[in-house]
């Protein structure tokens, strides 16, 4: 929630997809014992945390994964129409269609128990964690036993105690009173409107920001350093969160209460007075809530890998992809816990397989293999955001990986021509390394057992037009993970200058035209670099975020930018109301869900291993 905030300061588009929220947030990973991170037990739960892992994970996710490759394409896209003489409406489409995409495939990862990755000191945590006891002796050790309710893991979002459920729910009621404020229905005040005008489209705010810093019909507010900056803050009324500008930024004291910042820094100077050749851009914001932070999000995910698997039952997979009674069992258990989310995610995604299960002398695995494609014809009642689909679907191809110093890979994804893929492993109801040919190659990691680890992510995204490949690959970011009794953050840092793709021919014109803006990106200011952070203190939690980055100036770059910004103005707008519509759709049939599950929820409280 918080980065749907933040995001509204990039062109301060108030609407980040918290909806794209889910998951993504908890990714990080690592392998063996010689990573350099700590790992020790925790005490059981976490107080005032809540397990919306649905929400604040959007922040996370579009900070660490979506963002670094999505951000990249958006601008090769641009890149790519000027040298192939082709100027399509390809450049706004892609960043919608690729939205689209996070939002259905979260979906789809919830649905299924997905979660994402965290670097760990494996070597060690054979030796230090135990996993759960099997439920039965018949039941392999660690998940958790097939009746219970798939809405078991929001009790991780509170502390151990009594009536611990019903603690629970009263965090996510009020998680989901404002929630849908945040994500369907930004207002903006109309001095937040002028500023709006006059910034650029959020796609090319960092491409353009050494323009814009000297840029008078911007309303800068003058920092003493130097600095210009804009500043925003938020709040929730009954029907909308409202969002206006600030002559500053003042962290918020009153839960759903947003503060947020876009400052630019000049660095030196290149050309006499008032001209540098770079900017530090930092766009950041900071959320105050009543609910959960990150550190209950981990939690909750553990949980949720405990629920992940088909029947774990003969007889076994033999190669991945096979669908069958594993495939089944996880559909009809999902459809009876979730039947109203199912139904609209099944008119959105067409599913393939979901996961697949096999057994070895050390006891079964689940390897989450969900492969799908978005329907496009679902799309056909929302006509801005189905051309824009229609037109990129055919063209661009993303990929990124999650793996640890060894080459192991904890998490895949890839889309290619609207079909999804995601991959993880589970054993003993944890998530586990594997290597190319999707077998274990390590022990597996507790998630909510980690204090500090670290992890590497692998991305690249192309767009095939004209018969050539534009794009970018070894996006590459290294992310640490921390987490004490009141607090957990990641900090992601690039680690390697993103390589460009492009045809023999043009591929001299690209690296001109992006080559150092890319390069200073990724080694200016110590490369660029975000942050999220949650600290607890007496029931309120904090949350903050920021993205910073030396932004050089390219004027071919800047030029392509406008181009594109011209481009994806006109349908920006309804592009917007169009995903909201779907986004809200999605959650009320969650919600839906939620509300009729009350009963099995407040049940729970009956179990003497919640109240421990």
């Amino acid at each position: 929630m918080l980065l749907h905030a933040v995001f509204a300061l990039e062109a301060l588009d108030a609407s980040r997809r918290i909806d794209q929220a889910l998951l993504a947030g908890v990714k990080r990973m690592a392998s063996r014992a010689y990573f350099d991170m700590k790992l020790a037990r925790r005490r059981t739960g976490f107080e005032g945390v809540s397990a919306c892992a649905g929400y604040y994970a959007s922040a996370i996710c579009g900070m660490y994964s979506g963002f670094h490759s999505e951000m990249f394409i958006r601008w090769l896209l641009a890149l790519e129409d000027s040298i192939a003489g082709n100027r399509t409406q390809l450049r706004a489409p892609a960043r919608y269609a690729i939205r689209l995409k996070r939002l259905l495939l979260i979906c789809s990862l919830v649905a299924f128990g997905a979660t994402t990755p965290f670097a760990a000191d494996v070597g060690r945590t054979a030796a230090t964690v135990t996993p759960p006891a099997a439920p039965s002796a018949s039941f392999p050790a660690g998940f958790a036993p097939d009746g219970v309710t798939l809405f078991a893991p929001a009790l991780e979002i509170v502390s151990p105690g009594p009536n611990r459920a019903k603690r629970a729910l009263a965090a996510l009621d009020k998680q989901f009173a404002v929630q849908p404020l945040i994500s369907f229905h930004p207002i903006y005040s109309d001095d937040l409107n002028a500023l709006l005008e006059v910034l650029p489209a959020r796609d090319s705010t960092l491409i353009r920001a050494l323009s814009y810093y000297n840029d008078e019909n911007v309303p800068w507010s003058r920092l003493p350093d130097g600095s210009r900056g804009v500043f925003v803050k938020g709040s929730p009324r009954v029907e909308d969160f409202f969002y206006a500008t600030s002559t500053r930024f003042i962290s918020p004291a009153t839960p759903w209460h947003f503060a947020g910042e876009f400052v630019l820094k000049p660095t030196e100077v290149s050309g006499g007075p008032g001209t540098f050749r770079s900017v530090i851009g930092t766009l950041g914001g900071e959320l105050q809530t009543d609910t959960f932070g990150l550190g209950a999000i981990v939690d909750a995910v553990g949980a949720i890998l405990r629920q992940t698997y088909g029947d774990l039952k003969p007889p076994w997979d033999t190669v991945p992809g096979e669908v069958n009674h594993h495939d089944k069992a996880a559909l009809a258990r999902f459809e009876r816990n979730f039947p109203n989310f199912n139904q609209h995610i099944k008119k959105y995604l067409t599913i393939d397989n979901v996961l697949d299960e096999f057994d070895t002398p050390q006891g079964p695995y689940v390897l989450y293999n969900l492969l799908g494609s978005i329907n496009p014809d679902a799309l056909r009642p929302f006509p801005h955001l189905s051309r824009f689909y229609d037109r990129i679907i055919p063209y661009v191809t993303a990929e990124s990986a999650i793996v640890d110093e060894h080459g192991n890979t904890w998490m895949r994804t890839e889309m290619k021509s609207g079909r999804i893929a995601v991959v993880f492993m589970i054993r003993r109801g944890m998530l586990t390394p594997f290597n190319d040919r999707f077998e274990p190659a390590g022990n597996p990691i507790a998630l909510e057992s980690l204090e500090s680890g670290r992890y590497f992510t692998r991305a690249s995204a192309r767009i095939h037009r004209m018969g050539m490949d534009f794009g970018l690959a070894n996006i590459s970011f290294v992310t640490n993970y921390r987490r004490s009794r009141d607090a957990a953050s990641l900090d992601s840092r690039m680690n390697s200058v993103p390589e460009l793709i492009a045809p023999p021919g043009v591929h001299q014109a690209a690296d001109f035209i992006a080559g150092e803006f890319l390069a200073t990106l990724a080694r200016g200011n110590e490369g660029f670099h975000s942050s999220f952070e949650s600290h607890e203190n007496a029931g309120i939690v904090d949350i903050k975020g920021a993205f910073t980055g030396e932004f050089m100036y390219s004027p071919a770059l800047e030029f392509l930018a406008k181009i594109g910004d011209a481009i994806a103005d006109a349908n920006n707008a309804n592009v917007r109301i169009e995903e909201r519509k779907i986004g809200e759709e999605l959650f009320d049939a969650f919600l839906k869900d939620y509300n009729n599950a009350r009963p099995k929820i407040l049940a729970l409280d009956g179990d003497s291993q919640n109240r421990k």
